[in-house]
Parts: structure tokens; sequence; C-alpha cells
């Protein structure tokens, strides 16, 4: 399967934050109140991107939703930080949200 540019670059940042010692000490509130910081993140990659990728507030917020949720998942199941399952779920939300908006 091809992957999108922005598919990796948010898997990457996923394992990064999963990654951090420190994660293992948040909670969903901590988890949550990353959003603002992810959503400009992938706003600033955006740019970067061709046009298929509009810079939509849906879209983008619907991808930092992603981002969010499969930090929830890692943080609930340790079994879930797999690099593979983390990019096939980012890459399909970014395929269902070009659709949505």
């Amino acid at each position: 399967m091809n992957y999108s540019p922005l598919a990796i670059h948010c898997t990457s940042l996923c394992l990064d934050i999963i990654q951090d010692p420190t994660f293992n000490h948040f909670n969903h509130e901590d988890i949550n109140a990353m959003y603002m910081d992810v959503y400009e993140l992938i706003c600033e990659r955006t740019t970067l991107l061709p046009d298929q990728f509009e810079r939509d507030n849906i879209f983008l917020s619907n991808v930092t939703n992603g981002v969010i949720s499969i930090l929830h998942q890692c943080y609930r199941h340790p079994s879930a930080r797999n690099v593979n399952w983390v990019l096939s779920a980012l890459e399909l939300r970014i395929e269902n949200s070009k659709i949505i908006a």
C-alpha cells in the first residue's frame, strides 16, 4: 500500500509522543490537551503538501482527531503501539477526511 506523506508525518508524530518516557504518566485529559499543538503541526505540514490536501479546517480537524484517537488507543492498549497499525489507521483517516472535506 502507498502511504501519503501526511500519514507518514502523523505516524512519526504519534510515535514520538508514545515513545517519550512521560507518555506512560499521561492521562486522557493530557492527551486531549495536546489537540491544538497537534492541529498546528498538521497545519504546518499541509502547507508543504500537494494541492490534493486542502488546508480546510474540517480536514485538519478530522486528521487531528485521528491522531488524538490513536494516542488514546495506545495509552489504553500498549499492544496498539504498532507502527503498521498506526500508519494504516492514519492513512484511512486522511482518505476519509478528504471525502468529508
